[in-house]
């Protein structure tokens, strides 16, 4: 009886050996596919895959990378056509050829527009805005994508009468150091626009991996709106916050004007101030979404209800502009908004 224990006893060892010997191994000899975005992904948009064994030895860099059966030349993959791939690696360590398993993604196309935004720093003394100003608009009647929001700067008190409150803060943020006019397209410091429609056009052709809809009442002196953000990929791992900008149209004020632009006149009596920032409602980079809001096919809610701010002259020429940024500084870069006039419901699109 007792050999018979004794004997019991050593296969249970020689089994636990195998599998404390195999678990090594593959920890070794084994690496994994992964992305930030999970398996659901969206047609025209970078995704960074990674390779690591399962002791977290990174081997990206000198990993292959395959589609399908296909070798890519980057980790970076984008995918013009939805369907289901396969997306595999080969690397080699200590001499060794280590082929991971195959890591399944599904891609389907985008369920929502990309927008962007421009941001035009201005002012009503300045000589060379009413240049960016037409060419804007210009681009804006080409593509309703396109979103200006006019932040006006005083250089003391008075000389703006549409000064917005906090544009030292983005102009130090956003390191605008040429003076203005100063277009910056989706927050991205560097990326002034030159002012042609093709720069914007190249932007629009990048699907985002999500979007917006606003929904927005008055009532008596007081403004209530819903924005609701859908996600068609787990964004989880990102830091995203939720900007609310009001802006007003319908503003007039003599513009001056060292362009040839609207006549050439000088200045330009009782200009038309079009989408002027009049507040940040929950400040210039917003409010946090929680990362579990934010996973593929989420929607997240956001209410804002509040005084209409005494910058403003006619809430009924105001519009909202909702946007989401990667970040919670001059850091974070606009991934896509939408923008809504207050009391207009715009869905999803």
């Amino acid at each position: 009886m007792k050999k018979l224990f004794f004997s019991f006893a050593i296969l249970i060892l020689l089994f636990s050996s195998c599998d404390i010997k195999e678990e090594g191994v593959s920890d070794t000899l084994i690496i994994e596919v992964d992305n930030p975005y999970g398996t659901q992904l969206i047609t025209n948009y970078k995704v960074p895959f990674t390779a690591k064994t399962r002791s977290g030895n990174d081997l990206t860099t000198a990993a292959v990378f395959y589609v399908n059966g296909q070798a890519q030349n980057t980790n970076e993959i984008s995918f013009d056509q939805t369907g289901s791939y396969e997306i595999t690696a080969t690397a080699t360590l200590d001499g060794q050829t280590i082929n991971s398993d195959a890591y399944t993604v599904n891609v389907i196309n985008p369920r929502h527009s990309t927008k962007i935004m421009v941001e035009d720093y201005t002012a009503t003394w300045c000589t060379n805005c009413p240049r960016v100003a037409y060419h804007l608009e210009e681009a804006v009647s080409q593509n309703s994508h396109i979103i200006p929001v006019a932040i006006h700067q005083s250089r003391y008190p008075g000389d703006d009468p549409f000064g917005f409150s906090e544009v030292t803060t983005l102009i130090n943020d956003f390191q605008i150091t040429g003076g203005l006019p100063s277009p910056i397209v989706n927050r991205t410091i560097g990326f002034i626009w030159d002012e042609t429609y093709s720069t914007l056009h190249n932007e629009l052709e990048k699907s985002q991996p999500l979007g917006l809809a606003i929904t927005s009442n008055v009532t008596g002196n007081t403004i209530n709106i819903d924005v609701a953000v859908r996600f068609d990929m787990d964004l989880s791992k990102q830091n995203l916050n939720l900007v609310l900008y009001l802006t007003e149209n319908g503003l007039h004020a003599d513009q001056a004007n060292g362009t040839s632009f609207y006549g050439g006149q000088d200045p330009i009596p009782n200009f038309e101030q079009k989408h002027c920032l009049r507040t940040a409602l929950i400040g210039l980079y917003g409010t946090s979404i929680p990362s579990g809001e934010t996973t593929t096919n989420a929607v997240y809610h956001y209410q804002f209800s509040g005084s209409i701010p005494p910058e403003v002259s006619d809430i009924n020429n105001c519009d909202i502009e909702a946007f989401i940024i990667d970040g919670h500084d001059q850091h974070a870069q606009l991934i896509n908004i939408q923008k809504a006039a207050v009391g207009e419901t715009k869905d999803f699109d």
